[in-house]
């Protein structure tokens, strides 16, 4: 059984490693759109094909189109993207694992999981989401499930590609991809694949008196595989990457009336907001094909990322910005600083606190996982054990500058200040999953555990304190798959959900876990596809994290939210047809609807959730989320439309009507594409994001109210050869 080019992870199910073998492909930990329709646990993919329709560089965009995802913009371009599957949090993406091509690239998901890290969407060729009992194979975090991005393939046959949009707000993106395999004088085959991205854009919002709130990414990626030439079938695989960013972004938003004013103004004490960072990556893998039955696969991988942010965090020793913003007619002179319109007198309530937020994180590890398939009597078993040994850490340095503002200008006080955070965190953790996929007939069982043995560190450079935490838990999970008919299949999964404690949590912080059931239905006949999916999580005890930009607490700190309950469920469909002699369309939808309730009564000083009653919902968790997609294609040619809805959502928990709490909006975007292909070279696209221009409170965090991105539109052309 020959191996194809492909790099398999040591996270991947079973299902993958079978599709793998049968063609050259991205890492999918799926299997595969085919594999996904028998799968004893729920999974989603958006392929290549999907990614092309609207080519975004937005990954809130990309997700959108995915049932149980929620997200929460910050920046409207999706630079810093908060996700949460299945109401986990979805601030700076904490609660779930993410991974590339199978292995974990979040720059450290023990010591930091909060870090702002996400690969550039436009270099992938998929994205997948799994949840329920599919989560055993990839952890740390199986509270809501896992999010897999899969970079391009190296090409058996020769590739080049060179792609380049313009669009508003002086958007560009330039990519050359080149990818090919050699065979060499003695039969092995060498690989290679090139992807250059860089793309950048000046902004949507106007800084006043002007200045810069544009940004701009570069990513290079280098892969490498050989296949020896030699009686033992094995592949291995090299990918190594570098990636880096300048933003002018803040964390400043706007009160409620100048957002009315104009949604895509900024105040001048966000005038010297800057975000820089650095990413660097080394994955090495090998498939060995063992026997006929066995599959051996391995990586060894290492990440760093480097960021500074230097941002406005609030007064030296005065009111919190977040206060100044909620109640303006009370704090009108600390507003009049952040807007440049009044000088500060020199004293500390009056002085700018700018932090540079320093930050260096780093991972590394080692996994594999054996699969053995086998038959007893009727039932055919593939077995799959993975082990990782894993080490990350994070080192905080966050040094304080006092601004006094003139005439609208930032002007330095001359003084040392010193650091407002300066620590470091390491964790080891050694991870373990053993699961039975058994084929049984009309039936398909998924049965396993996963073991986490996590051991954490956290020195505190600035009150000489070293916290040890220690955690280990074993999670078991199972799900069922029946196929009644060729149309209709019924599943059911329950799994132990568990995201772990930071090493700086206390002794008093316990690690987040839930008990996790789904229950659905496939049905699939011609053309259609529908899938419905019910889900129920119970959180035994609700973590939460302490940020920067949170006030009444110390960065990093973590609370326990005891006892929450959410229940949704998971629509999907698509219906594939054809309109006319060369002309076919095809429409597609996903909706989630979602609610949450705290079951018991505490008291945090954490500013999501403070006061909080049994019955209280969840902040920043829509009850609906919806996408309805149109494409047409003929010969040469394709439209797309993708229509987006989001319900609001309150800013802290709580159970009182939304119109009598701070809230997000509701809003519906429309976007559209149209595609020319011109010839077997040239693509020409043009593409519309919010059609309508639609103007919304997409998140009231950190600082005030944030805007999502207005009307913009894209110019696109692509050349193959």
């Amino acid at each position: 059984m020959k191996l194809h080019y492909v790099l398999i992870a040591a996270a991947l199910s079973p299902a993958a490693v079978a599709e793998s073998q049968r063609q050259p492909e991205e890492v999918l930990v799926t299997g595969g759109r085919n594999a996904i329709s028998n799968l004893a646990g729920s999974a989603q993919i958006i392929d290549e094909e999907m990614l092309e329709q609207f080519d975004y560089s937005d990954l809130n965009q990309v997700m959108s189109a995915l049932p149980g995802v929620y997200i929460r913009e910050e920046d409207g371009y999706g630079l810093r993207p908060n996700i949460g599957i299945r109401g986990a949090t979805s601030e700076r993406s904490q609660k779930i694992t993410i991974m590339e091509d199978g292995v974990l690239i979040t720059p450290a998901p023990y010591s930091a999981p909060a870090a702002y890290y996400i690969p550039n969407i436009s270099r992938m060729s998929a994205v997948e989401v799994v949840k329920g009992p599919s989560a055993i194979y990839h952890g740390p975090h199986t509270v809501g499930g896992a999010i897999n991005f899969a970079t391009r393939a190296i090409a058996i046959d020769p590739e080049r590609e060179v792609d380049v949009t313009f669009g508003s707000d002086n958007y560009q993106k330039y990519q050359l991809y080149s990818s090919e395999t050699l065979t060499t004088a003695d039969g092995s085959e060498l690989g290679y694949a090139i992807d250059a991205l860089r793309f950048s854009g000046d902004g949507f919002k106007e800084l006043d008196g002007g200045g810069d709130t544009g940004f701009v990414r570069n990513d290079i990626n280098l892969k490498f595989s050989l296949r020896p030439a030699s009686a033992q079938n094995q592949l291995f695989t090299l990918k190594l990457g570098f990636a880096d960013e300048e933003a002018d972004e803040t964390y400043l938003g706007l009160t409620t009336e100048d957002f009315n004013d104009d949604p895509y103004r900024r105040y001048r004490a966000s005038q010297l907001d800057r975000f820089t960072s650095e990413h660097s990556q080394i994955h090495l893998s090998h498939a060995f094909e063992v026997s006929e039955n066995v599959q051996l696969n391995s990586a060894v991988y290492w990440n760093q990322f480097d960021r500074s942010w230097n941002k406005l965090d609030g007064f030296i020793d005065g009111v919190a910005i977040r206060d100044v913003l909620n109640f303006p007619d009370v704090f009108t002179r600390e507003l009049g600083i952040l807007r440049g319109e009044i000088n500060s007198d020199g004293s500390d309530s009056d002085m700018l606190d700018v932090t540079n937020n320093d930050r260096e994180y780093g991972s590394m590890g080692i996994q594999s996982s054996v699969t053995y398939r086998t038959s007893w009597g009727e039932a055919e078993h593939e077995i799959q054990t993975g082990l990782r040994m894993h080490h990350d850490y994070v080192e905080r340095d966050h040094s304080i500058r006092g601004y006094l503002m003139t005439d609208g200008n930032m002007v330095n006080d001359g003084q040392q200040r010193g650091s407002k955070v300066r620590n470091e965190a390491s964790t080891d953790a050694i991870a373990l999953y053993v699961v039975d996929t058994i084929q049984w007939r009309d039936l398909r069982f998924t049965l396993g555990f996963r073991h986490e043995n996590i051991r954490g560190d956290n020195e505190d450079f600035l009150t000489g304190t070293d916290n040890d935490k220690s955690q280990s838990i074993t999670l078991p999970g199972a799900g069922v798959f029946w196929q009644l008919n060729e149309q209709l299949g019924l599943l059911v999964g329950i799994n132990r959900g568990f995201s772990p404690a930071a090493p700086s949590a206390g002794s008093n912080v316990d690690p987040e876990e839930s008990t996790n059931l789904e229950y659905g239905l496939r049905f699939e006949q011609d053309n259609l596809q529908l899938e419905a999916i019910g889900f129920f999580s119970d959180y035994e005890n609700l973590l939460g994290r302490c940020r920067v930009s949170d006030p009444g607490c110390t960065p990093g700190e973590e609370f326990n939210g005891d006892n929450v309950e959410i229940a949704g469920l998971e629509l999907t469909g698509r219906w594939d047809m054809q309109l006319a002699a060369g002309l076919n369309g095809a429409i597609g939808f996903s909706y989630t609807y979602t609610e949450s309730a705290f079951q018991t009564d505490f008291s945090s000083s954490f500013s999501q959730w403070g006061d909080v009653e049994a019955g209280d919902e969840l902040p920043y968790l829509p009850k609906h989320v919806g996408q309805l997609q149109f494409a047409v294609r003929g010969s040469s040619w394709e439209a797309s439309t993708a229509i987006s809805h989001q319900s609001e959502m309150r800013d802290q928990a709580g159970d009182e009507s939304l119109s009598q709490v701070r809230h997000t909006d509701a809003y519906t975007t429309v976007d559209s594409s149209v595609s020319w292909f011109l010839d077997e070279h040239w693509t020409l696209q043009v593409s519309v994001d919010n059609v309508l221009d639609e103007e919304a409170v997409v998140s009231l965090r950190p600082f005030g109210a944030r805007p999502n991105k207005p009307r913009t539109a894209r110019l696109r052309v692509k050349y193959q050869f």
